[in-house]
């Protein structure tokens, strides 16, 4: 009869040094990149709002083509809200609004500075502007540019 043995002297495994090793030069790696992890998440957090806020302008573009008026983009910086008002004065209502047509940004940034508040007008042109979006930390922030001609885009501060 013919009995078969395992070799277990042949196999080899990870020892318990080894394997500390591993773990030690994984959290060493790990500690290093959180900084630098952290700066690119404030930087997306900025680049998220500077978008949204991207969108929040061309909406209001749409809103004085499709209904022919001029619409103006009231920025208040101390209560970082904004809302579009109409020539008459009133303020529209719409989904993301209050009951005074403010809305704020989604993810807490803060609207950090307005040299104007932009108007568009029915052709979709607009009265330049340029708002400063800061991330909650204020560690990071872009511009959202309105140009004359009615486009929206992001820039670097001061760009």
């Amino acid at each position: 009869m013919d009995c078969r043995r395992s070799r277990v002297d042949d196999q080899r495994g990870v020892t318990l040094v080894e394997l500390i090793t591993i773990v030690a030069i994984v959290g060493i790696v790990s500690v290093a990149a959180m900084p630098l992890f952290m700066t690119f998440l404030r930087a997306m957090e900025t680049r998220g709002a500077s978008q949204e806020l991207a969108t929040v302008l061309q909406q209001a573009r749409e809103l004085a083509i499709s209904r022919n008026i001029n619409y103006t983009v009231e920025i208040d910086v101390n209560g970082n809200r904004l809302r579009f008002v109409d020539g008459s004065g009133t303020p529209w209502t719409g989904p993301g609004t209050d009951g005074n047509g403010y809305r704020r940004l989604v993810n807490q940034a803060q609207l950090a500075a307005v040299n104007t508040n932009p108007v568009f007008k029915p052709l979709g042109t607009a009265g330049a502007g340029r708002i400063t979006v800061r991330n909650s930390q204020g560690t990071s922030a872009l511009d959202v540019v309105i140009s004359s001609a009615g486009r929206v885009r992001i820039a670097r501060v001061g760009q």
